[in-house]
């Protein structure tokens, strides 16, 4: 049966499907079937609704593909309006309780155990070539795949990286790591935060929102303690999320929110406007820091700690099949198009984004170089996909209600404790079998 009330919105702070204009419902060029798709397969697929480039490249990729199977396959394309509201996963639930989901769908990555659980979706696994899976960076595996089988193929990838203002660091006699056996431990990027937050400069810049950023950016740190905040089969929270070593990571973020080293409530551009000596963000930030002049910004590895991990966050906006499809051999083929290396590299360069394919980066020489070199070496090869497990809309917006508390002087063990008995209860309930 499925389980409506638990397709929760999730996204990140920073929207990583850029835009939010347009109207619901709203069907993109391309998608309109004509004379030329007579006899062809008539296949629908939702996404949510973008801008600039980046609609430019759905439009342009849904044009091409009716064109290369003229007669064979017509996809209609519809971008529903997301924005800061939940228009999309309204639609989706209400499409979910009728039967009428459309061929193929776009979900957020943290959300693919969710609607596999609940039989959105229908395994991928036969449709793509062993090759195909070995090109996929090994987090869009770990990210689509739910109780041993492949369910949706993120569409590109997403990273944190540690973001300086070279100016500073020069200034304090900083040499920020430009190899991954140098990464910064969390005590060296303390040491660096204490050097540089002085006369009115943080020294970082963490806090993108306390909603799905907080389980993005600092699950991570769980990870390289050596730990998760759920088992790994996704059963249970308690002694993982609320264990010794969780607790450690918590009580290291405490530490940087009592001593000011970072703005818990920070202006979007403090970064770029000086104010922050570092910063924690992604790829979508480059492209504002040319309307900075003055900001000279390198970028290093997400920080880890001590004998630790070396890890990244990762995951972004995926595509399936819906199991109301009547055509999933041919949603397969749209699948694959949407999802080949040409489209990876066309949605990397419109959402300034990595790569999913390594077969992408060929095609892209500037991450060969520094600094995106730093993003690519992530993504490639330590990047660590969010919690795979049906309950994680519930963990996500526990864990983000902790750390908050935990950052706001909480007692650290109390607010894990929350997180672990809210996820176990939660898991028993709807998931245990």
């Amino acid at each position: 049966m499925k389980k409506l009330k638990m397709i929760i919105p999730v996204a990140i702070g920073v929207s990583l499907v850029a835009g939010c204009s347009g109207e619901a419902g709203k069907t993109d060029a391309g998608g309109n079937a004509d004379a030329s798709a007579k006899g062809a397969v008539q296949l629908t697929y939702w996404r949510p609704q973008a801008s600039g480039p980046e609609d430019d490249f759905y439009k342009n990729r849904v044009e091409a593909f009716n064109k290369a199977y003229e007669g064979k396959i017509n996809v209609k394309m519809e971008a529903v309006t997301r924005g800061n509201s939940f228009a999309y996963e309204d639609k989706v639930n209400a499409a979910v309780a009728s039967h009428t989901l459309p061929d193929v769908i776009a979900l957020d990555g943290p959300n693919v155990a969710n609607y596999a659980s609940s039989k959105i979706l229908v395994p991928l696994d036969s449709y793509f070539t062993k090759d195909d899976m070995n090109d996929f960076v090994p987090s869009i595996i770990q990210q689509g795949t739910y109780e041993g089988k492949f369910y949706a193929v993120g569409m590109q990838e997403s990273s944190v990286v540690l973001f300086y203002n070279k100016k500073m660091m020069k200034e304090h006699g900083i040499e920020p790591p430009t190899s991954m056996d140098k990464a910064w431990t969390w005590d060296e990027w303390y040491d660096v935060m204490k050097k540089t937050a002085k006369d009115g400069v943080f020294g970082t810049n963490m806090i993108n929102d306390k909603g799905e950023w907080m389980t993005y950016a600092f699950e991570q740190m769980w990870i390289s303690g050596g730990t998760d905040i759920v088992s790994k089969d996704g059963k249970t929270a308690s002694g993982y999320v609320n264990g010794p070593k969780g607790i450690e990571a918590a009580q290291f973020l405490q530490k940087l929110s009592k001593e000011k080293l970072f703005n818990i409530d920070p202006k979007p551009t403090e970064f770029e406007e000086g104010k922050a000596a570092t910063k924690l963000g992604g790829p979508w930030n480059i492209p504002g820091f040319k309307d900075y002049p003055n900001l000279e910004w390198g970028i290093t590895y997400f920080p880890k700690k001590a004998g630790g991990t070396l890890t990244a966050p990762s995951g972004s906006w995926a595509i399936g099949i819906s199991a109301d499809s009547k055509y999933p051999k041919e949603a397969a083929e749209f699948v694959k198009w949407m999802t080949n290396t040409e489209s990876s590299v066309g949605i990397a360069k419109a959402v300034s984004m990595p790569a999913s394919r390594k077969s992408a980066y060929e095609k892209m020489p500037e991450y060969n170089e520094l600094p995106l070199k730093i993003i690519k070496e992530q993504v490639t090869t330590v990047s660590h996909a969010r919690p795979v497990t049906p309950a994680y809309p519930l963990l996500t917006q526990k864990f983000a209600e902790a750390l908050t508390d935990i950052m706001m002087g909480g007692d650290v063990k109390k607010s894990l404790d929350n997180v672990a008995d809210a996820y176990d209860s939660e898991y028993k309930k709807n998931y245990a079998k």
